[in-house]
């Protein structure tokens, strides 16, 4: 009479075969892998919120911080952008033109974008003056200019 079993302890038998040859290696290779999204980003400290006397104008005029932080290798691009292009309008459209100096950029008008290229990464924040200077405008029509200005920051 034949034992039922005998064909399962063949299969067993030949499967402990196989996991032995393969413990039986002399190396083998583990895999090990990593990696770091690309973190970019820009940090704005608002530092003067008072109105500017347009009569008088300003100097070159601290109105906030802006840090600056992208980790990806080949650098980054800060953008800044003007609403009202480059100037302090109205409700009634007039004008009060206004430039902008950035991390020693010198001034620059906002009529069209302003594009400044970082080539290398900043792994840390990186902190710059953001400084407007408003001419004085003694034939300012009466009543409240403002701008919204945008700094952005895109890895290249």
């Amino acid at each position: 009479m034949s034992n039922p079993l005998r064909p399962l302890l063949a299969v067993a038998t030949l499967l402990a075969g196989a996991f032995s040859a393969q413990a039986a290696v002399a190396n083998g290779n583990v895999a090990l892998k990593g990696a770091m999204e690309t973190i970019c980003f820009v940090q704005i400290n608002q530092t003067y919120t008072n109105s500017i006397n347009l009569v008088k104008g300003t100097g070159s005029l601290t109105i906030a911080k802006v840090g600056e932080k992208c980790n990806l290798g080949n650098g980054f691009k800060i953008s800044i952008i003007s609403a009202n292009g480059g100037s302090l309008v109205d409700a009634s459209g007039n004008k009060v033109p206004y430039t902008i100096r950035y991390d020693n950029s010198g001034d620059k008008s906002l009529a069209a974008p302003v594009v400044l290229t970082r080539t290398s990464a900043r792994r840390t924040v990186s902190t710059r003056n953001f400084n407007v200077k408003v001419p004085a405008k003694i034939d300012a029509v009466a009543g409240s200019y403002a701008d919204t200005i945008t700094v952005s920051i895109a890895a290249r």
